[in-house]
């Protein structure tokens, strides 16, 4: 939680959990999360090993996450054509190929082959995906609004001291 950025309840949320009360219990009652509660992290953080998360066995980190979730490193050069490299078990091997047409999207295998799709607008498939992202979009805004007001409440603080210690060496003289 604390790897990624999140405090309890921005990690409940996008973790999908109603309210902070699993992820509290978790942390301050040192209790083990089900697997229900580790499957909804590695689903949003899929680089985390799910049995280091509830057997604490393994490497924190899944080590099939680059070559089983395509982890590539890629570029977009001024020419609407692309650059990647997959860091999985292919290390070194380049696949360039030119940006989808709106209203497509490419698919790079581990072969290097490239499948083009056409996205049908009325397809709902994607919605979960979209949803997710909206989700995540809205809960960074959330926190981004509790920092500013943090920043703003701290601001006002040092702002009233500092008219303090004017008032304090006014008085002296």
């Amino acid at each position: 939680m604390e790897k990624e950025g999140f405090n309890k309840n921005s990690f409940s949320a996008t973790i999908g959990i109603k309210n902070n009360v699993t992820i509290t219990r978790i942390i301050n009652e040192k209790r083990n999360p089900s697997r229900s509660t580790c499957e909804k992290i590695v689903s949003r953080f899929p680089h985390y090993n799910i049995e280091w998360l509830l057997e604490g066995k393994g490497d924190i980190t899944n080590s099939n996450y680059g070559t089983n979730y395509g982890q590539n490193l890629g570029s977009i050069n001024g020419d609407n054509k692309s650059s990647y490299t997959n860091v999985g078990n292919n290390v070194g091997n380049t696949v360039s190929v030119t940006m989808p047409e709106s209203g497509t999207q490419k698919i790079i295998k581990p072969t290097g082959e490239v499948e083009i799709h056409r996205l049908d607008p009325s397809d709902k498939s994607n919605s979960e995906e979209l949803d997710r992202l909206k989700q995540r979009i809205q809960d960074l805004e959330r926190i981004i609004a509790e920092k500013d007001a943090t920043i703003q409440s701290k601001d006002d603080t040092i702002k009233t001291k500092d008219e303090l210690i004017s008032f304090l060496r006014a008085d002296r003289q």
